[in-house]
């Protein structure tokens, strides 16, 4: 078996915001079962992508020795913290102490609309501020995220018109669901002609660009498409074989999302928790009815399945076609 090449490690569910697409600050804090600095050298060496998430992972006082042992332990993974920045100063303090780290920080809308999705007065001038402290601090890798719901529709250019504005990197996802993380999200789950279109307008743009980069960013919203309409996922899964998910008690799970435990880090390596949770692993990845297209779970299926992302691009780029075979920018039902 090929090792896991990515990973979502949770290592907190603290957090100090009240995200109305995320149940997980209603968990009762359970700090000191928390995993040690020391606990993520199980991390497996093959991994080349850390996603370090919460809760609000700078809620960790030892985050800065978490990120040394996972750097130790996978040398050529790339190691990006997740952050609602709420709190500028202290994020700013701590990723003085991680050099080297990238960083995306939560902006689901501009101005109230923000701070009313994250349940937090002045949430979105201080996930600004933050930004603009990382940026300043010399944080090269650092990036905004914005997860689309009904309630932001029509946010995602503004978003991705701030990020260009203060010179970050720009991603979108929209709101899952899962029963080991976020909770149930059917209610924020974007459906609306309005979030398609909008996505649609960013996938065009992507395209447009001279930034090999930018056009796989556009076959991952692309993707996000098919999510809202509730179609099959563009990519098979590689849950549980590709990457997989670390919640912060030790527990490992197929990813974020499918919540079939494959054993804990103080059982085995993750070769040995998943040589023997493989059979059960692949029924349930494969029988899994969310068809979650996130970043953290579309990222080593296309690498796995070059072909698939190069054949669409080609296609949207040189001959305005989309994957399904109807014209591409024609509006948010292509393909349909």
């Amino acid at each position: 078996m090929r090792g896991p090449v990515a990973c979502v490690a949770a290592v907190t569910y603290r957090c100090n915001g009240r995200c109305t697409m995320c149940d997980i600050w209603k968990r009762p804090p359970e700090a000191e079962r928390e995993l040690a600095p020391a606990d993520y050298a199980w991390l497996p060496a093959s991994l080349r992508s850390v996603n370090v998430s919460g809760g609000e992972p700078f809620l960790r006082d030892d985050l800065p020795d978490v990120v040394r042992v996972m750097r130790e332990s996978c040398r050529r993974a790339r190691i990006v913290v997740s952050t609602n920045g709420l709190e500028p100063d202290r994020i700013a303090r701590m990723a003085a102490a991680m050099k080297g780290i990238a960083v995306r920080v939560s902006v689901d809308a501009v101005g109230p609309t923000h701070d009313a999705v994250r349940g937090v007065d002045g949430a979105f001038e201080r996930a600004v501020e933050t930004v603009r402290r990382l940026s300043a601090a010399g944080v090269r890798d650092l990036g905004i995220a914005a997860t689309s719901t009904e309630r932001t529709t029509g946010q995602l250019t503004a978003v991705e018109r701030l990020a260009s504005e203060l010179g970050v990197a720009f991603i979108a996802s929209v709101a899952h669901s899962s029963p080991i993380y976020f909770g149930n999200q059917d209610e924020s789950r974007p459906s609306s002609d309005g979030v398609v279109e909008e996505i649609s307008s960013l996938v065009r743009r992507q395209l447009r660009s001279k930034r090999p980069a930018d056009w796989a960013k556009a076959y991952y919203a692309r993707g996000l498409i098919e999510y809202v309409r509730r179609r099959p996922r563009m990519l098979p899964c590689g849950a549980g074989e590709d990457h997989f998910f670390l919640d912060p008690y030790g527990d490992v799970y197929p990813c974020n999302v499918q919540g079939t435990r494959m054993g804990n880090v103080r059982e085995g390596s993750f070769a040995e928790l998943a040589a023997r949770s493989r059979d059960l692993v692949r029924e349930r990845v494969a029988g899994c009815r969310e068809q979650c297209w996130m970043v953290c779970t579309v990222s080593p299926p296309m690498r796995r399945h070059p072909l698939r992302p190069v054949a669409w691009i080609a296609a949207a780029k040189l001959f305005g076609r989309d994957a399904a075979g109807g014209p591409w920018g024609a509006g948010g039902r292509q393909g349909s």
